[in-house]
């Protein structure tokens, strides 16, 4: 645990008592509230921008999202896509979340090259005896819950928690097509979590599942609006078992975990009679282990140092035929496994200076030995001015889907890719004006490498290649506020630029600004009232055109106490109905944004 000002990194956190306030009901919601982050969608999946990359038709691989620390990566398409209804923690089990910006390869091995996000759940001793929630909102959006803590005896506390969702979506028409998809928006989905702290043992099981219809095909002739079979389903399911211990001058924590993924879709194409439906499947089982230990190294500071293995058990994609008959067409299986050594050091240096670095040396079975330092120097002239000056060198390893899924047909069969690396430099500079007003002004420069990406032959056949890299610069600033005891808010500014090297043209879904507004307020002893603005400028989408400009005004009111043991929450999303667009990577560059949208939930909670 350390303060803000103490992290050798620029973090955010958003609380508990936020996500509450703001009615913030998905991980996306709650992102999209923090500085320089950006949040699209494609009404299949929900995509995270920071530092101006948010590809379209990426996966979320470059950037490392985790519960309780254990990482969310999955070990076929190393996505970490789930922001929506398909993450499958509860916002209401949320205790923070944790935005580190920039590289966390250091710590955490591949993917973490823009930031990390760890969602840190509330403790089993301090969540309500009973809670449950039911929601209702516009197209069709329903959700329960119900969840609760419960004293087992000797030191034993367990908190359980399960969930249902089923939202019926919206009804969309794309001109370019001549087509409209009725019924194809909806998703239904189950949230299971389960967390068990007894002694020096911490045990987590989560298993979460989603279908998500689809409106609009990743393939042109697979938009067959007619059949209304297009769907994809993801579940995601680990069992994690944490022991902790003094050993000697130090703590010892080790780690042992299973996790699983299962991906399938079907797509029924336009082309060929009868009609074919075809889909894509993904298998994945892996055990991870990790052991750290942090002790006080005298005039070394403080060392921390671990070993973590990894070991796939099943990597399998498979993509079948399933009328008019049922036949594989392709079948893929390349368990990975790897290990790392990681070692960090904090040393004062003197009573102004901090100095934090350390590194990790990861071997793969693919892609050989990786070395991922970073180094923290932090200068504090005051108590209440903190200056950071970070560098890393992050990295990436290719995907399974990327460097072995081809068909040589649609997908092309790619060279031996490269892991992508980087070169990472960032300024961080914080202030506390007053008790009530502090500010943060924080500058990076990225230089990536061996950047992987899709590209395209001219009969639309694709393949993945390293291309020569890109580069990402910018300045963001934030002021946070409590001007008054009952009023709350924070706003925040960015500029960022990223582009291909030696290109002058930014990505596409790659906004310049970015600028965020929030508040919230008590209206008498029952009532809080919140309101958040986020702009964001133009996009480009992949065929060079620009998104109009978005703004978002939401709108969230919660009544404490409407009855005994009962709150009441209303919420209005996109209020001013802005109508705008989101690049995406599908059969068509854009897709048409949500409109205004009102929900309605009930919260039960009568407390320990």
């Amino acid at each position: 645990m350390q303060t803000l000002d103490e992290a050798p990194a620029d973090v955010t956190i958003i609380t508990r008592a936020q996500i509450r306030t703001y009615g913030y009901r998905t991980l996306g919601e709650a992102l999209a509230s923090v500085r320089g982050i950006y949040m699209t969608t494609d009404h299949i999946y929900t995509y995270l921008g920071a530092s101006g990359f948010s590809l379209p038709g990426d996966f979320n691989t470059r950037v490392l999202v985790m519960i309780n620390g254990h990482a969310m990566t999955e070990n076929i398409y190393a996505s970490n896509s789930f922001f929506g209804q398909d993450f499958g923690l509860d916002m209401d089990l949320v205790e923070r979340i944790e935005v580190v910006r920039g590289p966390s390869s250091a710590l955490y091995g591949s993917n973490g090259i823009l930031a990390t996000i760890n969602v840190v759940t509330t403790s089993p001793v301090d969540f309500s005896h009973s809670y449950a929630t039911a929601e209702t909102g516009s197209f069709g959006e329903k959700k329960m819950a119900l969840a609760g803590s419960y004293y087992l005896g000797k030191g034993a506390n367990l908190l359980i928690s399960a969930s249902l969702v089923n939202d019926g979506g919206q009804n969309y028409y794309f001109p370019k097509l001549g087509a409209s998809a009725i019924g194809m928006d909806g998703q239904r989905a189950y949230h299971t979590f389960a967390n068990l702290v007894w002694k020096n043992w911490n045990i987590v099981a989560m298993v979460s599942d989603r279908i998500k219809m689809v409106p609009l095909a990743w393939s042109y002739d697979a938009n067959s609006f007619a059949s209304r079979g297009n769907h994809a389903e993801d579940g995601r399911a680990y069992l994690s078992a944490n022991y902790a211990r003094s050993i000697g001058p130090g703590e010892l924590r080790f780690e042992f975990a299973y996790d699983q993924y299962r991906y399938n879709d079907r797509f029924d194409l336009t082309t060929g009679d009868p009609l074919i439906s075809q889909g894509s499947h993904a298998v994945g089982d892996w055990i991870d282990s990790k052991m750290v230990y942090q002790v006080g190294a005298g005039v070394f500071g403080s060392l921390t140092a671990g070993l973590q293995g990894n070991f796939d058990l099943r990597a399998i994609e498979y993509d079948a035929e399933v009328y008019p008959q049922q036949i594989r067409t392709l079948t893929i299986n390349r368990p990975s496994r790897g290990v790392a050594l990681f070692v960090e050091d904090e040393k004062r240096l003197s009573s102004h200076w901090k100095l934090d670095f350390g590194g990790r040396l990861d071997e793969s079975r693919y892609y050989g030995g990786f070395l991922s330092p970073r180094a923290a120097l932090s200068y504090q002239p005051s108590a209440k001015t903190v200056y950071k000056f970070i560098y890393g060198r992050p990295f990436r390893n290719p995907s399974q889907y990327e460097q072995f899924y081809y068909d040589n047909i649609d997908s092309l069969k790619p060279g031996p890719l490269k892991p992508e690396s980087a070169n990472t430099y960032e300024l961080v500079a914080d202030h506390h004006f007053s008790p009530r007003l502090s500010g943060t002004v924080h500058l990076y420069d990225y230089r990536l490498t061996n950047l992987i990406q899709a590209l395209y032959a001219p009969d639309g056949a694709s393949t993945f290649a390293n291309t020569l890299g890109a580069q990402s610069r910018g300045v963001e600033f934030e002021a946070r506020a409590k001007p008054l005891v009952w009023l709350e808010t924070d706003s925040s500014f960015a500029w960022q630029w990223a582009a291909p090297l030696g290109s002058s043209t930014v990505f596409a879904n790659s906004p310049a600004f970015l600028a965020k507004w929030r508040w919230a307020v008590p209206a008498g002893k029952r009532l809080t009232i919140s309101n958040s603005w986020d702009w964001m400028s133009s996009r480009l989408t992949f065929d060079g055109t620009s998104v109009r400009p978005v703004l978002m005004a939401d709108l969230t009111m919660t009544i404490h106490r409407a009855l005994p043991g009962f709150d009441v929450q209303v919420g209005m999303r996109n209020a001013l109905n802005w109508s705008y667009s989101d690049p995406v990577g599908l059969s068509l560059n854009t897709f048409k944004g949500d409109p205004r949208s009102i929900f309605v939930k009930l919260i039960w909670n009568p407390g320990k």
